[in-house]
């Protein structure tokens, strides 16, 4: 087996490699001694011409040994194609950004990455990762995070995996297992165990909650899984317990009549007492399954013939949603901590409609309320302070609701201004300013849109420039969001989820007055720039 070990500079591959009882092979100083001593000066198409000959070189090599590696250097991919076809086992080393900018200040060999920022450091990790993880996806070879891990940990890790264990191998086992459930090439609906066909964590239930920290840094690679199975396996569980989960009806609404496996991350014990209490076909529950054990399944079962549409609830189905034919991620209440960052364009969303109201949820926006309110007196400057901050606090919670990664943010102006401002600055996305009375709608080609006014009325014209953005783009996820809304138009809109600080009874017309009467009242708009009458 051809074993590489990837990471940053000073992630510590060097003094892992000191101890490991595996052959090792140094990548930089093979190169170097390669390029006669002075690889760093050579123009950038020869060090990939050399790093291609070296790699050929370790192909030809027998036996096992593992080699260190470099991704990139910043935006600099040196990652060759021959490297991914060269290796069996790709190991990244991962170590904490603020960790890695200590070291790089005292280290004379990379003293040009010195003055980085922890955040910087933070995302050319997370890009290695990501890229690498793809990388291997796209050669079918295994990938494994591993994080605080010393030489003998890797080195049993590694001897582990000559023993047989491998996160495509298992894939494999699967593959065929659903194959001998459906042998001829039809529509297959793969769907995740814990909160997705059932609402509970099984596992969590009848260990009385216990808690896991190997998922911690949110890779979930095999070497996780690993981890994980090892830690439980002298766990004890009350299957008793079991009596409290529900079946997700949701979800095995879609499945039920379908062609369906459950192919679960799980306790294998507690599945196959949950198969038999809510008469479940084709469970496949392990321990060892990790996200890119998912994701291989249904690359497999693609290249079979077989059409795949997954479901899934969190990282651990993230790739799998993202192969299938047609993903759907179960949100229900909320989104997945370990899903906030990730790019769900392409994944349909199944979550709760009903609408949030920040006012029964959180008692210290109560002052700014009263500022909002159009009886208060207050316009101007302050008003729009008010709003902002209302905005803001409404933005963050919507985070631990909906995805921001490749949503758009549509504020509508002149009244969503302010309060649209802050929706962003705590949700994120991309953000659009629109008037409909003077601009055209933006061309939003994105997978979630959010739609910020301030102030909803009957929902109406909601309603038509939601037709509007589905007749460009039929798959469109609409949320909505107001600072208030108007209790007719929450049943209006009550097809989408709709954020609103506080929702009201209280209808009038906007007007250029302070006051109320005649059917008529303080516009919005008007107040928040300061030209009330």
């Amino acid at each position: 087996m051809k074993y590489a070990l990837y990471g940053l500079p000073c992630a510590g591959k060097t003094t892992v490699f000191e101890w490991l009882t595996i052959p090792v092979v140094h990548g930089s100083t093979e190169l170097n001694r390669m390029a006669s001593g002075r690889f760093s000066d050579l123009p950038d198409t020869e060090k990939k011409s050399l790093r291609i000959r070296y790699a050929e070189q370790l192909k030809a090599r027998t036996g096992n040994f593992i080699s260190d590696g470099h991704y990139s250097f910043l935006d600099d991919v040196a990652f060759t194609d021959a490297d991914g076809e060269l290796y069996d086992v790709f190991i990244y080393l991962y170590c904490e950004p603020e960790i890695i900018s200590e070291r790089l200040k005292s280290s004379d060999k990379n003293r040009r990455f010195a003055e980085l920022s922890i955040e910087r450091i933070r995302k050319w990790q997370s890009f290695e990762i990501e890229s690498l993880r793809a990388e291997c996806h796209k050669h079918n070879k295994d990938f494994y995070v591993v994080k605080d891990i010393s030489a003998d940990e890797l080195q049993a890790f590694i001897d582990s995996i000559e023993n047989g264990f491998s996160s495509f191998g298992l894939a494999e086992d699967i593959a065929d297992q659903i194959m001998h459930f459906y042998p001829q090439p039809c529509d297959i609906h793969i769907c995740d165990g814990d909160k997705t066909i059932i609402e509970q964590d099984s596992f969590r239930v009848c260990t009385g909650g216990h808690v896991t920290h190997v998922f911690d840094g949110n890779f979930y690679t095999g070497y996780q899984a690993f981890q994980f199975t090892k830690e439980v396996e002298n766990l004890s569980y009350d299957t008793e317990k079991l009596s409290t989960v529900d079946l997700n009806g949701t979800i095995f609404g879609m499945v039920a009549d379908k062609n369906y496996v459950i192919l679960s991350s799980g306790i294998k014990l507690l599945w196959e007492r949950l198969a038999e209490q809510f008469t479940l076909k084709n469970v496949i529950a392990d321990t060892l399954i990790s996200a890119d054990t998912k994701y291989f399944v249904v690359k497999l079962l693609q290249e079979k013939g077989y059409t795949v549409t997954a479901y899934g609830d969190g990282k651990n189905d993230y790739f799998m949603l993202k192969q299938a034919d047609k993903g759907y991620l179960y949100i229900g209440k909320y989104l997945s901590r370990s899903l906030r960052d990730s790019d769900l364009s392409g994944i349909s969303l199944v979550y709760d409609r009903f609408p949030y109201i920040l006012a029964d949820n959180d008692d210290s926006i109560a002052d700014d309320i009263a500022i909002c309110k159009s009886d208060s007196g207050v316009n101007g400057a302050m008003l729009a302070d008010a709003h902002i901050r209302l905005g803001r606090k409404l933005g963050e919670v919507m985070r631990g609701f909906i995805p921001n990664v490749n949503s758009d943010v549509i504020v509508l102006e002149r009244g969503g201004r302010f309060f649209g401002d802050g929706v962003y600055t705590g949700f994120g996305g991309t953000f659009y300013s629109y008037n409909p009375k003077t601009d055209a709608l933006p061309d939003i080609q994105q997978g979630l849109a959010v739609i910020v006014d301030s102030v909803i009325n009957t929902g109406k014209s909601v309603l038509d420039m939601i037709t509007k953005l589905k007749k460009k783009n039929p798959e469109i996820e609409i949320v909505i969001v107001s600072n208030v809304i108007q209790n007719d138009a929450v049943d209006l809109l009550q097809g989408y989820k709709v954020f609103a600080v506080r929702t009201s009874a209280n209808s009038f017309i906007g007007s250029r007055q302070s006051t109320q009467k005649n059917g008529k009242g303080p516009d919005t708009a008007d107040r928040l720039f300061n030209y009330i009458d």
